[in-house]
């Protein structure tokens, strides 16, 4: 239902039993000139109520008016947790700053890093600069929140924000927040230390953490969006996550990727280099060290997936085992200076529901194809790394098409791995040389020039 925003303070707030919610966030989508679609997703136990509307409020200028948003979807995202997603639509005809605020009694008394956690409200919001005269929305997080981890688990988990208009993006941890946006205390450790610190990266809001302590542990993660140097829009995530010993009855251990050791980095960062309307494939691999009758996935999330030319991952189990190539032919129009980011999620599902997850952060640089331009050996084929001990990387830059096949050659003439190439692409190829014997090998490139890289396999 559309709702003009008025500037009046309803006396009578909703009020509901916030105990079973595991997560929730809030966000603006620009439909038109004077709509915006509200959008608050809530993560919930199964044993919660599930509500049809739940209540938000709209603050501006001074004022504050309450409204309510109708449940749209109910999915089942494992470990006995909903996702629920409720829609609203708002008229925002003034320029001026409107937050959109979701507030509700009260969290879980089990919160362990939050004080006196039961008599505090689950607080979040989504803050956005409105002028008619020009198209914003709230950077939305996309990924589902990590619900449920092993002690001493490594907790790599990428919230994955997106921003519809290709707006700048900066990410904070911030405190939880309670009833009017208070900044809820909190214990002393707030996240047990003993690997690493709970942190989140500025640059791509990727989380890391290796808890230590059984129990159940509130986060909030704030993304700001930067036009031409001006903050224009903020968006904020509260999530828990339970820290837990034997809770995954039939998991004895995660999902693990495969052939990441090698990828190139770039400031620390996993970075790959694409060219517009050049095709770019990537092998990707993962499992779990056992076979059990759990099911597999292995996708990607990010950047791309908002253009109509989108992705793909096609992705195939084996026993314990999954892989699958992503393939994109980003276009002219894709070309810019800040990389694209995904997340890559490999999970592992069980009958009962279970499910547990990892994840990796992966940046795709799209660079305009050169014209007219022939790339050094030294820019179209990059080796790493050298030696190699049981994973080498090959990036190969064909944007024009000039290699018809790349192959490695052991010193005696072995062929030990072959490509043949049709037009132009991008390729990054990770082989596992661990049965490789030592010595010396020979990366080869044949077409319009032949290139040859000598490597060494050291054990």
């Amino acid at each position: 239902m559309k709702k003009l925003f008025t500037f009046l303070l309803f006396l009578s707030p909703f009020c509901l039993k916030a105990s079973h919610e595991k997560g929730a966030q809030v966000s603006l989508r620009y439909i038109n000139t004077t709509d915006m679609e509200v959008r608050i997703k809530l993560w919930v136990d199964s044993n919660g109520l599930i509500n049809n509307s739940v209540p938000y409020s709209v603050q501006a200028s001074g004022a504050t008016t309450s409204y309510t948003a109708s449940l749209s979807t109910n999915v089942s995202v494992g470990n006995a947790t909903q996702e629920l997603s409720y829609l609203d639509t708002l008229q925002l005809n003034a320029t001026a700053t409107y937050k959109v605020v979701y507030d509700v009694c009260c969290r879980n008394g089990i919160i362990a890093n939050l004080t006196n956690a039961s008599a505090e409200n689950l607080y979040t919001y989504a803050e956005l600069m409105n002028n008619p005269a020009q198209v914003n929305s709230n950077p939305e997080f996309q990924n589902t929140p990590m619900i449920q981890m092993g002690v001493n688990d490594t907790m790599i988990h990428n919230p994955m924000a997106i921003d519809p208009d290709g707006d700048s993006l900066a990410y904070y941890w911030v405190n939880p927040q309670g009833a009017n946006g208070t900044s809820i205390p909190m214990t002393f450790v707030a996240y047990p230390n003993g690997g690493w610190p709970f942190w989140v990266d500025s640059t791509t809001g990727e989380i890391t953490w290796i808890p230590t302590m059984t129990g159940s542990y509130a986060y909030a993660v704030r993304v700001d969006e930067y036009r031409n140097g001006v903050k224009i829009g903020s968006s904020q995530r509260d999530a828990l996550v339970t820290i837990c010993v034997g809770c995954k009855t039939t998991m004895v251990s995660g999902f693990e990727f495969y052939n990441t050791a090698a990828w190139p980095k770039v400031n620390n960062k996993y970075q790959f280099d694409l060219y517009a309307n050049t095709p770019f494939n990537l092998n990707l691999s993962g499992g779990v060290p056992m076979t059990n009758n759990n099911n597999l996935a292995l996708k990607m999330i990010g950047d791309p997936n908002w253009f109509a030319n989108q992705p793909t991952l096609n992705a195939t189990q084996t026993s314990n085992n999954i892989t699958g190539t992503y393939t994109w032919t980003p276009t002219t129009a894709q070309v810019r200076n800040r990389p694209y980011m995904n997340v890559l999620i490999g999970q592992e599902n069980s009958a009962s529901n279970e499910r547990k997850q990892s994840e990796r952060t992966l940046l795709f640089k799209v660079n305009q194809q050169p014209s007219g331009v022939t790339l050094t050996p030294e820019q179209s084929l990059k080796i790493y790394p050298n030696p190699a001990a049981s994973e080498l990387m090959i990036t190969l830059d064909n944007h024009q098409g000039e290699y018809t096949s790349i192959a490695v050659y052991s010193s005696l003439g072995q062929t030990m791995y072959k490509k043949i190439m049709q037009g132009s692409s991008s390729e990054a190829i990770l082989l596992n040389v661990a049965d490789w014997a030592s010595g010396s090998y020979f990366v080869v490139l044949n077409g319009q020039q032949t290139i040859s890289r000598s490597i060494t396999v050291k054990h």
